[in-house]
């Protein structure tokens, strides 16, 4: 629920979370997941929506960071989620699943798990958006980047959220930023005095420095999930 006061996060919370896993890590068992990103377009919602279509292109982003690529990832998006013949958007992608998966089996030469993945994918899995703006639905084959002007981008637009306004990355994946003193060359625009005394009045103890990661410090550090006995794997 909305309250009109700023909060801080918990910082054992934020901790665990980042350690565990519970925040998304794109490394560890993620690096070597085939993953179809097929998701619905809510961003034009009326009322909103937090399923925004940005937070596809976080899970990419993340995935980048931690394993320097994103080939074991694929983005679908609008289509009609269906089996039917003619419309079969949602049973194409379980067919190409299946095919990645078993193709991902069946190599018995690549020993790299990350490489394996990326290239059992199928040559015809690709990055996709549907246009369902007429009767005859089409597919378009092209990369989805975030903010994007290219035919996919135009039907469906990507926003920032909040904090990417204030300048967090578009991995999101800072909970509680480190501080750093108000500079108003920041900006990019000129204050006037009763502005930036709004701003100081507003961030006494200063704005996020983005740059420098999550305040806890924490990294990744396995599943937040054990399937003991053996606690050899349990985080806490």
């Amino acid at each position: 629920n909305h309250v009109p006061e700023r909060h801080r996060a918990d910082r054992q919370a934020t901790k665990r979370a980042i350690e565990s896993g519970r925040i998304l890590f794109g490394g560890a068992g993620l690096a070597t997941t085939p993953v179809i990103d097929y998701r619905s377009y809510n961003d034009h919602r009326e009322g909103g929506d937090i399923h925004m279509i940005v937070h596809q292109f976080s899970t990419r982003q993340r995935l980048i960071n931690a394993n320097g690529h994103a080939d074991n990832h694929v983005m679908h998006v609008g289509g009609r989620w269906d089996f039917v013949e003619g419309q079969d958007d949602l049973g194409n992608l379980f067919r190409q699943m299946d095919s990645w998966i078993r193709a991902i089996q069946n190599d018995s030469l690549e020993a790299d798990p990350e490489r394996k993945v990326a290239r059992a994918r199928p040559s015809n899995l690709v990055d996709s958006c549907w246009d369902t703006t007429s009767e005859a639905v089409e597919l378009i084959e092209e990369t989805l980047q975030f903010n994007s002007a290219s035919r996919c981008g135009q039907l469906y637009p990507s926003y920032q959220t909040p904090r990417q306004i204030a300048g967090a990355p578009l991995a999101n994946d800072i909970v509680s930023c480190e501080l750093k003193p108000i500079d108003l060359t920041d900006y990019g625009i000129s204050f006037t005095t009763e502005q930036y005394q709004q701003l100081l009045a507003v961030f006494p103890e200063g704005v996020c420095d983005w740059s420098r990661g999550d305040s806890s410090g924490s990294r990744h550090q396995g599943t937040w999930n054990s399937f003991g006995p053996s606690p050899i794997n349990k985080l806490y």
